[in-house]
């Protein structure tokens, strides 16, 4: 075994593991680790960023009382990273799609490689044949359900590719995790790599609203939302109770539509040390996705973040 002295150092310096450095080519880190504790400070700078107030009732953090991950507990934790041999993120459609909303995915491949700056790939159409499902009446009409745990492990598990950090199971039918929960946007197995999100009820056709431009445009975002938040789930990073970050719990669409899109200086520090992107090279290719997909509003925060890397002087409006 190691001696506990140089795993601490490994965790505060941002070095590699022994055990990757030491294991053949396919399962050395993709990246070098960056030595995140010696970036500089405006980096992680709190300037742009709002903490996180008193929780009003009902929502996530007043019913959910979880502790705060710091940097050293998160690099203690042993979160999946990318490596030579494993560092592709897969998503996949699940279940039954019309062709506009199979073309979505196409935009959620582009976002997510934007944002974790590692290659991602559409893997193959998957059924749910066997998946055990159900009836529910919602807005006078039947909606059937589909029960994820039966998704990750019958579906996803044995589809999983051998150079896949993750699986991503995207779909347009309503989810279940137990008889007792009325409905789940989604759901994974973390150390199985695996995980399936429903985006149907993001979208005006599931509430029986007209598909309006602006409607279509704030799926699209709640999509992207919950796809970055839930892939940062899967890198192991907890919800964060410190800022006004993606990585916010949620209880309701309209908590989740109250937070950013961004990463907070606590998480980014996090996934800078897992996946080892360049800062400003990662927020270039953000700000590029976000004016070609018209939200303005996250274009504008980005390349003020980009100034204020540069050592320009900002200010948050």
């Amino acid at each position: 075994m190691r001696p506990a002295i140089v795993l601490t150092a490994a965790v505060l310096l941002g070095l590699s593991w022994v055990k990757d450095c030491a294991a053949d080519d396919s399962r050395k880190l993709l990246r070098p680790s960056p030595r995140v504790l010696l970036d500089p400070a405006a980096y992680y700078s709190p300037l742009l960023f709002t903490k996180k107030g008193e929780p009003k009732p009902g929502e996530w953090m007043a019913e959910h009382p979880e502790p705060r991950q710091s940097f050293s507990e998160y690099a203690r934790s042993g979160p999946v990273r990318p490596t030579r041999g494993r560092h592709t993120l897969v998503i996949s459609p699940v279940g039954p799609m019309r062709d506009e909303q199979k073309a979505r995915f196409a935009v959620l491949r582009e976002f997510l490689e934007a944002y974790y700056t590692l290659p991602v790939s559409i893997g193959k159409p998957l059924g749910l044949a066997g998946v055990k499902n159900r009836e529910r009446s919602i807005f006078g009409r039947t909606l059937r359900q589909y029960l994820t745990g039966d998704i990750l492990h019958q579906v996803l598990r044995p589809a999983l590719p051998s150079d896949a950090m993750f699986l991503l199971g995207v779909t347009m039918e309503d989810l279940y995790p137990e008889p007792s929960w009325n409905y789940v946007f989604g759901q994974a197995m973390l150390t199985q790599r695996v995980g399936v999100y429903s985006l149907v009820r993001f979208y005006p056709a599931f509430w029986g609203r007209p598909e309006t431009a602006a409607a279509m445009q704030k799926g699209l975002v709640r999509s992207l939302h919950t796809l970055v938040h839930e892939t940062g789930h899967m890198f192991g990073v907890h919800h964060c109770r410190q800022y006004d970050c993606v990585m916010n719990g949620s209880n309701s669409l309209a908590e989740s539509d109250t937070q950013p899109i961004h990463l907070c200086p606590v998480c980014l520090r996090k996934f800078r040390w897992d996946i080892g992107f360049d800062m400003i090279a990662r927020y270039e290719g953000l700000r590029k996705f976000y004016e070609t997909h018209a939200m303005k509003a996250e274009a504008a925060w980005v390349a003020k973040r980009i100034r204020q890397l540069r050592g320009e002087t900002v200010t948050l409006e």
